[in-house]
């Protein structure tokens, strides 16, 4: 057999492995546009990141990755009609921090956070900040803190919704300093710092890409983040660990998955796209601009993370007695 004729046939079964697991006669997946949904507004930490990741898995892919805001109680709204669509590899969702603790947090949901859908690969890890109106007194975390206990239950704060990273960062914060706060929800996106901003509402909990623009232009005051260490970009900022809360250590995430009975082929050429958009200079400088970092991995560790978060909150939430939501 001669070498061209040897590399042909190479190239043959390489073809042949890359067509396995389509039907017969069907073309490679994607052959069509795949909506990424996910459940916030426009704007938002999460939304952001739908679009950072859409980008390049469109160019990878050779079709067009729609991002698809579902908003509504805290993710789940979007998550429901992620696990309700065909496993085909053209309905994906993309998940926060919230998606673990719902099964918690809600007195019931039409879904299994876990068992209803099929992890493809986490995306990025984030921690949170405390941001207040420049009016607000309290200068500093301890100050702010002081200020609750002397006024328990009068101190409003913004989320972006209830079940969402931040409000259960806030319930967690709250109950481990025996302080009663206000929430005031609003619907995600732009609408929580533009509230805080303006002075509707003294305090928020929020991702920094949601609220570093508005700080930096002196709207918004960053007083501490709930990360273990501090954020590299804003090394002033001190950390709930070393000033009220030893130990503190809270972080958001977000992953991509997909429903239930993903065909382990699809599952493969979307770890591999995202791995590869995820591993692009321009993708990683983007994310950790907004204070996220890149932590893409196989399928089966993020089923476990996931699963470990759910674990984490359900405890959280029991031990912290942290009511159920509607």
């Amino acid at each position: 057999m001669s070498r061209i004729t040897r590399i042909g046939a190479a190239c043959g079964a390489c073809l042949a492995l890359a067509l396995a697991g389509a039907p017969a006669g069907a073309q490679p997946y994607p052959t069509k546009p795949i909506r990424l949904v996910h459940g916030f507004l426009a704007g938002g930490n999460v939304d952001q990141n739908a679009r950072l990741i859409a980008a390049p898995m469109s160019a990878l892919l050779g079709q067009q990755v729609i991002v698809d805001g579902r908003p509504g109680a805290g993710g789940t709204v979007g998550a429901a009609q992620v696990a309700r669509s065909p496993a085909d590899g053209y309905t994906l969702f993309l998940p926060a921090g919230g998606h673990a603790a719902s099964p918690s947090l809600y007195r019931s949901l039409p879904y299994d956070a876990v068992k209803d859908f099929t992890f493809i690969t986490l995306l990025t890890k984030n921690p949170y900040f405390i941001a207040t109106h420049p009016s607000f007194p309290a200068k500093t975390v301890a100050e702010l803190v002081e200020f609750a206990r002397r006024n328990p239950g009068k101190l409003d704060y913004a989320t972006g919704g209830i079940g969402t990273g931040m409000h259960l960062v806030s319930l967690l914060f709250q109950s481990r300093l025996s302080i009663r706060m206000l929430h005031v929800p609003y619907k995600g996106g732009t609408a929580t710092p533009t509230a805080v901003a303006a002075g509707e509402v003294p305090v928020m909990f929020a991702s920094i890409g949601e609220i570093q623009a508005l700080a930096e232009a002196g709207k918004l005051r960053l007083i501490a983040v709930t990360s273990s260490e501090r954020w590299k970009q804003m090394p002033q900022i001190p950390t709930l660990s070393e000033t009220v809360l030893p130990g503190f250590d809270v972080r958001g995430w977000t992953a991509l998955i997909g429903p239930a009975g993903l065909p382990p082929a699809i599952v493969a050429r979307l770890n591999e796209t995202v791995r590869a958009a995820l591993n692009r200079p321009e993708v990683m400088a983007t994310f950790r601009l907004k204070g996220s970092d890149v932590a893409p991995s196989t399928p089966e560790e993020a089923q476990r993370f996931v699963a470990g978060e759910v674990a984490r909150w359900a405890a959280v939430i029991k031990a912290e007695g942290i009511p159920p939501q509607n």
